[in-house]
């Protein structure tokens, strides 16, 4: 295919993708499960550039082809990888979840160890002798 000839085809399948995609949540629901492989920052759904536009078109010729979600997303894991997903299936989906939580946990029993360490540390006699100051007409004020 002629790159003039993709360009005519992406022309014309971009504008009925995009209004395709605001009237059937299957489509909706596809690009947001979808990473834009440009950049790979935003899904589908929001992302704007020429290669995400292409995929959303791809996408949704699949759709339309009669293609099962679990299909298209064969496809598009063996041609991106597992990167493409938006959130990755299983265990390795689940240090998304996880890292936070377990980051917070030490974060506080580090907190608890340091204030322990501080109190255990703090001197509990009498206040230290300070030398006496010698008197000033301004120290009776």
């Amino acid at each position: 295919m002629r790159r003039r000839d993709l360009y005519l085809l992406l022309g014309t399948a971009l504008p009925a993708a995009a209004n395709l995609a605001h009237n059937d949540p299957r489509l909706e629901k596809l690009y947001s499960t979808y990473i834009a492989p440009c950049c790979w920052r935003e899904n589908l759904m929001v992302h704007h550039s020429p290669k995400a536009d292409e995929l959303r078109a791809s996408i949704a010729a699949a759709v339309k082809a009669g293609k099962t979600d679990d299909e298209i997303r064969a496809s598009l894991i063996g041609e991106y990888t597992v990167r493409i997903l938006a959130l990755p299936a299983g265990a390795k989906g689940q240090w998304l979840w996880w890292t936070p939580v377990a980051a917070t946990a030490v974060g506080f029993a580090a907190l608890a160890l340091a204030l322990r360490k501080m109190k255990q540390k703090a001197p509990e006699a009498e206040p230290t002798n300070l030398p006496e100051l010698p008197e000033t007409e301004w120290s009776h004020r």
